[in-house]
């Protein structure tokens, strides 16, 4: 069902949202409507409890603050990086599409080629792929590389 990989991203918003994420989820993309200052901005969402194993109900995500899974289903976790999310968004708005999301490691410090942690847009970040899927996959594939063009961290990841 998804036809196009969006390898090498992260997920912004840590500082908004801390939460920890297993990288054995699959985490669903939705538009923001709520979001004043950006008209394309994305939320990527943890799956609801219904959605998870029972068994994982009670994995501790985060040992700090001792969070399970539980804890944290049906949450938002972060935000759909800008240069993506305008694209994400029109794949969205099509008929039967879907965009989904896997963290690849924990949340880290941005790095290169992203914004450095100091600078506006750094931050702590969560690296992860995006997986767009649809009835339109030529449309959505080409959505996509036309963002990856305007993209400043086009070296960063590969579709």
């Amino acid at each position: 069902m998804y036809s196009i990989a969006v390898l090498n991203c992260v997920i912004k918003g840590y500082h908004d949202f801390q939460i920890r994420i297993p990288t054995w989820v699959s985490l669903r993309v939705e538009r923001e409507y709520s979001n004043t200052r950006d008209q394309h901005a994305c939320l990527i969402w943890m799956p609801s409890l219904v959605e998870i194993p029972e068994d994982k109900h009670v994995e501790v995500t985060d040992v700090k603050r001792y969070f399970t899974i539980q804890d944290i289903a049906g949450l938002p976790v972060g935000r759909v990086p800008r240069y993506l999310a305008a694209g994400f968004r029109q794949i969205l708005d099509s008929e039967r599409a879907a965009v989904i999301c896997r963290t690849t490691g924990e949340p880290c410090q941005s790095f290169p080629p992203w914004p450095h942690h100091l600078e506006p847009g750094g931050g702590v970040v969560i690296p992860c792929d995006f997986f767009c899927g649809g009835d339109n996959e030529r449309d959505n594939g080409k959505i996509i590389q036309q963002h990856f063009k305007n993209g400043n961290q086009r070296n960063a990841r590969k579709m």
